[in-house]
C-alpha cells in the first residue's frame, strides 16, 4: 500500500465511524429498501404508507396534527394529502368544533389498503430486526429516541473559537 493510499483510508475509517454518517447511509439503504418492499406490496411510497398509518390511530385529526405525527412538514403534507384523496384513500372533512379548521379521515378504501400497508411493514420489521433479541430491540429504539431529543435540546456552547 502507498502512503497516499493508507492516508486516504485513515480519512475513510474516521469518517465511517462517526455516528451520524453511519445513521445517515443507514437511513438511505433502509428507505430504499422500504419503498421496495412497499412497491411490491401495496404500491404505495413510504410518505403515503405514513399517512394510513398515522391515521389508522388517530383517524379524524387536523392537517397540522397529521404533519407533526408524520414528521412531515406542512406543505408537503397538503400536497399529500390532495394526492391522497383523488384517489379515494382519505377524505377531509369540517371539523365540528372549528368550522375554518378541516379533519382527514381514511375512507373504506383508505382502511383496506393500510392493512397491506401494515403487512408491508411487518414483513420488513421482521427483516429488519432478524438477529436481535427483544433487549437489543429494545436498546435500538432507546437510542433512536434519546439522540433525537438530544439533538433538540439546545448544544452547549462549544470550546472552539
Amino acid at each position: 500500500m502507498t502512503a497516499i493510499t493508507e492516508n486516504y483510508m485513515a480519512i475513510a475509517r474516521t469518517v465511517d465511524r462517526r455516528l451520524f454518517f453511519v445513521l445517515d447511509r443507514t437511513y438511505l439503504q433502509l428507505a430504499q429498501a422500504a419503498d421496495r418492499a412497499l412497491a411490491e406490496g401495496s404500491g404505495l411510497g413510504r410518505a403515503q404508507a405514513a399517512v394510513l398509518v398515522y391515521l389508522g390511530y388517530h383517524d379524524g385529526c387536523t392537517l397540522t396534527e397529521l404533519s407533526e405525527g408524520t414528521g412531515r412538514r406542512n406543505a408537503a403534507i397538503t400536497g399529500l394529502v390532495d394526492r391522497m384523496e383523488a384517489a379515494e384513500l382519505i377524505t377531509r372533512k369540517q371539523s365540528y368544533g372549528d368550522r375554518r379548521q378541516r379533519t382527514v379521515h381514511l375512507t373504506d378504501k383508505g382502511w383496506s389498503m393500510r392493512e397491506e400497508v401494515m403487512a408491508d411493514f411487518r414483513d420488513f420489521n421482521t427483516r429488519l430486526t432478524r438477529g436481535l433479541n427483544e433487549t437489543e430491540t429494545a436498546a435500538v429504539m432507546k437510542f433512536l429516541s434519546q439522540s433525537v431529543d438530544n439533538v433538540r435540546r439546545p448544544a452547549a456552547k462549544s470550546r472552539r473559537k
